[in-house]
């Protein structure tokens, strides 16, 4: 939808289902097309503080021009961070049980004109509630080792702000976790599902959070099922650091299929509508099993795959035209570089990310990637 100014104001049309974005036979579609996504992580501009307590009245500004300037290069789809650690949202008691969503009752408003406005630039938002790659709040760890917590948080933030906001047409989907392999601890488990000792010398752990496969599982697999029922229509996905903990082809396991999800998780219901990998070069060049070295069929996954971080900074000496046309003729169906509001390590620029997205706005190859450019 574009936007329309009349008087200085933009008119966006009631919530419909219409431009919800689908899975239609193992890749993404808008309208019954296919398509590509393509955009940045923006991921925040105050790290966990963006959405709720009124924070949207002082970042929302800046995050708004973000999605322009996507918008102006092509871009899609982007990415940000919801709750992150916890320390702004949801709202604790004092004995760690969550009892709403904010403190002030901002939280769905601001998400909801965050998504406004990239419903204005026909963009999708894939927001990201919580970050395992840190973990240092004791209230979020807490969740994944206390059934009791974990639903306080269920019941009061997750359905109500799922259900406040259910049908959309900017949600591209709901991810309950970035990098849970951040916070597990490696270790071995009769169930190969919660089985992590292959895992032990590749790097997972790095948060010192401890948590246990089968205690991640459950609290990811809880989440994706009162998601699914909250809004039946959004997709719901997790990311993974690697490939290697995403494929049993070219990693050392999926942890995050149907069977291992519901199983130790104990949800029906509870599981991923598509796959998310990230990968960046390490010394300079990439693992012999990153996406940049396979096409997508390689990873044997039975459900999209997008690729939700990668950067031309870290990634092998490649341009950005580069990565993304791999990606685009290649199987895969997006792509989401790292990082657009700062400059960090292993984040591009906001110029070369949105030289990416001006790469392959016109692409529109139903047999490769589809459309690009869309509207909704």
């Amino acid at each position: 939808m574009r936007l329309l100014p009349i008087a200085g104001l933009v008119f966006l049309a009631a919530f419909s289902s219409a431009g919800v974005l689908k899975v239609t036979s193992g890749y993404f579609s808008i309208n019954g097309q296919k398509v590509f996504l393509s955009g940045p992580n923006i991921a925040w501009q105050s790290y966990g503080y963006d959405f709720g307590n009124g924070m949207y009245d002082v970042n929302g500004g800046t995050l708004e021009s973000l999605l322009q300037s996507v918008s102006d290069s092509g871009g899609n789809a982007v990415r940000i961070w919801i709750h992150v650690e916890g320390d702004n949202t949801p709202q604790w008691n004092s004995d760690g049980f969550v009892t709403g969503l904010d403190n002030t009752g901002t939280m769905i408003n601001d998400l909801k004109r965050f998504l406004d406005a990239a419903q204005a630039r026909d963009i999708v938002v894939i927001p990201v509630l919580w970050n395992a790659a840190l973990m240092r709040n004791q209230n979020v760890i807490n969740l994944a080792w206390d059934d009791a917590k974990l639903q306080s948080y269920i019941d009061n933030a997750l359905i109500p702000m799922v259900s406040g906001l259910a049908g959309h047409p900017a949600i591209g989907a709901w991810e309950v976790m970035n990098e849970p392999e951040g916070s597990i601890i490696p270790g071995s488990h009769p169930d190969p599902c919660a089985d992590t000792s292959a895992l032990a010398g590749d790097g997972p752990g790095w948060s010192g959070a401890n948590i246990p496969m089968e205690r991640m599982l459950r609290f990811l697999n809880w989440q994706l099922a009162a998601i699914r029922d909250s809004d039946p229509s959004a997709l719901r996905s997790v990311s993974t650091w690697s490939e290697l903990s995403g494929s049993d082809t070219l990693g050392r396991k999926n942890y995050y299929t149907d069977e291992c999800l519901e199983r130790i998780g104990g949800k029906p219901g509870g599981t991923v509508d598509f796959y998310q990998i990230h990968t960046y070069s390490h010394n300079g060049a990439f693992n012999p099993t990153s996406p940049f070295k396979h096409s997508g069929s390689e990873f044997g996954l039975n459900k999209p795959l997008l690729i939700g971080e990668f950067s031309s900074i870290c990634g092998e000496n490649w341009s950005m035209a580069d990565l993304f046309d791999h990606l685009y003729y290649n199987g895969y169906n997006g792509g989401l570089t790292w990082m657009y509001s700062a400059v960090t390590d292993c984040g591009d620029s906001q110029q070369v990310q949105n030289d990416g997205y001006q790469h392959i706005r016109n692409y529109n190859d139903p047999n490769n990637g589809g459309l690009v450019e869309f509207d909704y």
